[in-house]
């Protein structure tokens, strides 16, 4: 959906001014999700918190712990991150945080967490070619909530914690959807076998998260045409547990079109009882996930940008 005066050809910038302004006129409620980094970072912590509080107990007998998440929102990297605050809390094995990355970005990773987080640390980690991309063109994977995710795991490490980071995104396959999904799952079970000892908390698109294909037809799709198996699916044989990450309103950072990425409202299921965040351990429709936790809100994550601020 494009504000009126956008026009083909407007330099990027001009095109996430309108975006923003368009994100104004769908009202307060999505107008706050763009405020910036540190208020809308500031909303959704004591949401993850609470979220992975609630999810903590039921997950501390599973190794293998992948999130499906709406790309570009504040909640679920920060929901990621409690996790493996809490998992490293109460258990001695180390934990993995895989994240939707490309593989490429690993050692200016690895040299961020070894870092005491300076301006120019973070510079150098963001100077990778995935966090390159202009706004307009650049999904919810590389925002604003991914670096503070980074920070976060940073600082678990600095503390004395073993915490490592993943980045297993092999990248596009040229375009090939079913390549890519084997790919990542490939990669992904590379590390659950190399790693054996540690506990793992994957960060992963939903539809990616998922067990099993879908049994009705997507958006999206011509008639006929077949969605791509998803990653999880490809790991049938593994004991992973998976959590679908909602919320019931809000807003995230995605891309109806190629080129046209912005804050988008989000309208997800009503709640089922009195008070959310709430957990649902009931397995999903076809069990293409074990559990669900449905938040209050997303907060819609801005693209970090080079200069992003801490």
């Amino acid at each position: 959906m494009r504000h009126p005066t956008a026009r083909a050809g407007r330099r990027t910038g001009r095109r996430v001014f309108c975006l923003t302004l368009l994100a104004l006129l769908l009202g307060a409620g999505l107008a706050r999700q763009t405020l910036g980094a540190a208020a809308t970072a500031a909303l959704a912590a004591p949401i993850a918190r609470a979220a992975a509080a609630d999810l903590a107990d039921g997950l501390q007998r599973h190794r293998i712990v992948v999130l499906g998440e709406m790309h570009g929102t504040h909640e679920a990297p920060a929901l990621a991150g409690e996790l493996a605050r809490m998992r490293l809390d109460r258990d001695a094995t180390g934990v993995t945080l895989a994240l939707e990355i490309h593989g490429a970005e690993q050692a200016r990773i690895d040299a961020f967490l070894a870092s005491a987080g300076s301006p120019a640390a973070r510079e150098a980690l963001l100077s990778g070619a995935f966090w390159a991309r202009p706004a307009a063109q650049s999904d919810g994977r590389r925002s604003v909530a991914m670096l503070a995710l980074l920070e976060t795991a940073r600082r678990l490490r600095a503390s004395g914690n073993d915490l490592r980071v993943l980045a297993f995104d092999p990248g596009s396959a040229g375009g090939d959807a079913d390549a890519r999904n084997r790919r990542i799952a490939a990669a992904l079970r590379q590390a659950f076998e190399r790693d054996r000892g540690r506990s793992f908390i994957v960060l992963i698109g939903n539809y990616h998260a998922r067990r099993r294909m879908p049994t009705q037809r997507m958006g999206g799709l011509a008639a006929g045409q077949r969605p791509p198996m998803p990653t999880m699916a490809h790991l049938a044989d593994v004991p992973l547990h998976v959590i679908r990450v909602e919320a019931e309103r809000g807003a995230f950072w995605g891309c109806p079109s190629p080129g046209s990425c912005g804050p988008l409202p989000y309208r997800g299921p009503p709640r089922t009882g009195s008070s959310l965040p709430a957990v649902d351990w009931t397995p999903g429709p076809d069990a293409a996930w074990d559990a669900r936790v449905l938040l209050p809100r997303y907060t819609a994550a801005l693209p970090a940008g080079r200069a992003s601020p801490p």
